[in-house]
């Protein structure tokens, strides 16, 4: 089958049409990848980054992880799924025996393989993956809604474990990447009076403007304008750094109020200075990490705010592309773009141009 690996430490993936499809073990499936979006981290194992390393990279690998598509064959011995059936796919595949699982936490396992670094992934004309990573898709979601369902879950994830009741809330949701917009648009469904988000990035604040938010530049004034922006309370109440970008992070901590939350999304490549006494213990903020998506909370929730219309992931897909055109979309993902999708089977006809932008309503 056509796949797209990475097999060696170093910039670049291989592009080849004769990968073996491997027989499936116990508790497996084999999916036809329909949709599979394309992501930070996928550029991090193109150009073999510190972040892909440290997750645990292996080499030879088939690279791409956030997908959907129909299954076309299940082992003997899994019954909760058949042949034909439409999902999206879990990419924190867990070992279900480990602590961490048995008290609820699936999605942070001790032992946990990562599609797509650890285990082979989805660009590729066919995904073999445990039963259990399978999310069944309600009939009214596309496939290619499906595979972004992955990267929006981590943003409801981050919304869910803020501990906030976002009704009536002011929110600021730092960075207009997929994950940020997604938490904008979960926010507001959520019931947020206000959502800010802060992008320097001209193309995706506009998408975040056409989305709903308040648009903030992140500049030295920022705290003083979400001070007035909030009135008496005196900052926003919730804080979702989805950037990565480390002085966004200080800043957050700064512009929320106290007794608000803070919520770090984005990943990091350095430390960020933290004053315990004056940020944690004087205002009462609370600071969390947030890491993949909640098995399967986050999925259900998320799956019946995109079934019911509330959340439109669809308006998130700024280019959709053939599987092999892989590097275009890796150089499409540090200009101005959104969510680029690949379609292993050819793209399909009714998603109109090959570069088709629907964040900008063409």
């Amino acid at each position: 089958m056509r796949a797209v690996l990475k097999t060696r430490p170093s910039p670049g993936f291989d592009i080849v049409s004769d990968h073996p499809d491997r027989p499936l073990t116990a508790g497996e499936v084999r999916v036809a990848v329909g949709a599979v979006s394309v992501c930070g981290t996928d550029r991090e194992a193109y150009e073999y980054g510190p972040a892909v390393v440290e997750l645990g990279l292996r080499l030879p690998i088939v690279a791409g992880h956030e997908c959907a598509g129909t299954i076309v064959e299940v082992a003997p011995d899994v019954a909760r799924l058949q042949v034909g059936d439409r999902v999206a796919v879990e990419t924190h595949v867990a070992c279900h025996d480990c602590h961490q699982c048995r008290i609820g936490n699936a999605h942070n396992c001790l032992r946990m393989e990562l599609v797509g670094l650890t285990i082979d992934g989805a660009f590729a004309e066919r995904i073999v993956l445990p039963a259990a990573t399978c999310f069944a898709l309600p009939d009214d979601v596309s496939l290619e809604t499906g595979a972004l369902m992955e990267p929006a879950g981590s943003a409801m994830h981050a919304i869910q474990r803020c501990g906030n009741d976002l009704l009536g809330a002011n929110v600021l949701i730092s960075g207009a990447g997929p994950i940020g917009l997604a938490a904008l648009q979960i926010a507001l469904a959520r019931g947020a009076a206000q959502v800010f988000v802060v992008e320097p990035n001209a193309h995706r604040g506009r998408v975040a403007h056409r989305l709903g938010a308040t648009v903030l530049p992140p500049d030295d004034a920022l705290v003083e304008t979400c001070r007035d922006l909030t009135g008496e309370a005196g900052g926003v109440d919730v804080v979702l750094e989805c950037s990565g970008v480390p002085a966004a992070l200080e800043s957050g901590l700064e512009v929320v109020r106290r007794e608000g939350s803070v919520v770090s999304v984005g990943l990091m490549n350095r430390p960020i200075s933290l004053s315990t006494t004056r940020h944690l213990i004087s205002r009462g903020i609370t600071l969390k990490g947030s890491f993949g998506r909640r098995i399967w909370e986050s999925w259900t929730e998320l799956g019946s705010l995109v079934a019911s219309g509330q959340v439109d992931l669809s308006r998130l897909i700024s280019h959709r592309l053939e599987l092999e055109e892989i590097e275009t979309a890796i150089d499409l993902l540090g200009g101005d773009s959104c969510k680029v999708v690949l379609y292993p089977g050819g793209v399909p006809a009714p998603a109109g141009p090959r570069r088709l932008s629907s964040v900008l309503g063409g």
